[in-house]
């Protein structure tokens, strides 16, 4: 369940990152 939670969180920061460029 923490991996879930850990990897979400990852795909989340990387959409931001992709959007903010």
């Amino acid at each position: 369940m923490l991996q879930l939670i850990i990897y979400s969180l990852i795909f989340l920061t990387t959409i931001i990152f992709i959007n903010m460029i």
